[in-house]
């Protein structure tokens, strides 16, 4: 029996150093690192959760024992919503690839940052990007793979289960590896925000390849975004304007009868049919930022 045990611990010791020991190897040999952390968005490394939480923590410090007001969703709302203009104490955790699923996460962690400093979230305002709530889409993960790649510890933790949600081993490799590998590789620098708003200069229009439409929303989304509804905090959904084709009505058909909160869908307005307000397809460019969040201010009442 005590040899049993002293065999069960020496392979428990045994297995992690080898595995730190390949790690340390490929990631020497750019070839076979990329096979090795399939699975990571391209844009990672111009993106870090946790910069992106420790300006927030800073806001809140800055407004303790006050009501603060959110902005949430994917790139759609990080470019096109712009917190300045909506008032005092806007704030915005958008962040590139954020599902509704990823939203209600980011919103967990908002919520213990501002318990912190005494203060309260009293509105949120949800940018729902309907593309990103395709099954296919959401089984790519992106956005998890942002929170488990770039979250300290402490922040990661306590939504493990959420973080790693469909990821299973694969991911947690990619959040060890990328960790080991910035040990010694320096940090990009993130894009400068202003309230975690990130402005786009007006330039020449990018024709990227749009997301295809396959129909199939996931369950998660559709689970999250009733849950989001069902919050505490006055809550606004926003479908962000798109030059490409608008599939609001496909996602809302199965969202209806559980809806409260108003939903405001911006490809209503004709303004927005203006190539010149947007950067691609689906990203406005400062120009178009400034007059959607004027949009919003005026058909939602928000201070």
């Amino acid at each position: 029996m005590v040899r049993f045990l002293i065999n069960v611990i020496a392979f428990g010791t045994f297995c992690p150093l080898i595995y730190l020991a390949f790690t340390f190897v490929y990631l020497q040999f750019p070839t076979i690192e990329k096979k090795w952390t399939q699975g990571i968005p391209n844009w990672i490394s111009e993106s870090s959760f946790q910069t992106q939480m420790d300006r927030f923590e800073s806001f809140c410090a800055s407004n303790e024992r006050e009501h603060i007001n959110l902005i949430l969703g994917s790139s759609t709302a990080l470019h096109g919503i712009n917190p300045e203009i909506l008032g005092d104490n806007w704030y915005s955790l958008a962040s590139r690839g954020q599902n509704p699923f990823v939203t209600s996460i980011v919103l967990e962690i908002a919520q213990a940052i501002c318990q912190q400093h005494e203060a309260s979230i009293d509105t949120l305002v949800i940018d729902v990007y309907p593309e990103f709530c395709q099954e296919w889409v959401f089984e790519k993960a992106d956005a998890l793979e942002h929170l488990a790649l770039t979250s300290e510890l402490s922040t990661m933790l306590p939504h493990a289960l959420q973080i790693f949600h469909g990821g299973g081993i694969r991911r947690l490799n990619s959040a060890f590896s990328y960790r080991v590998k910035h040990l010694t590789s320096p940090k990009v620098t993130q894009k400068k925000r202003n309230l975690g708003y990130e402005a786009v200069k007006p330039a020449p229009w990018k024709n990227l390849f749009p997301v295809p439409w396959k129909g199939a929303i996931a369950p998660t989304c559709l689970k999250s975004i009733k849950q989001l509804d069902s919050s505490a905090s006055t809550t606004f959904f926003l479908s962000p304007p798109v030059l490409h084709e608008n599939h609001t009505k496909n996602l809302q058909s199965q969202l209806n009868p559980f809806i409260a909160s108003p939903w405001l869908d911006a490809n209503t307005n004709s303004q927005f049919k203006d190539s010149t307000l947007f950067s691609d397809d689906h990203h406005l460019n400062d120009v178009g930022a400034t007059l959607n969040t004027n949009w919003i201010k005026s058909n939602f009442i928000l201070h």
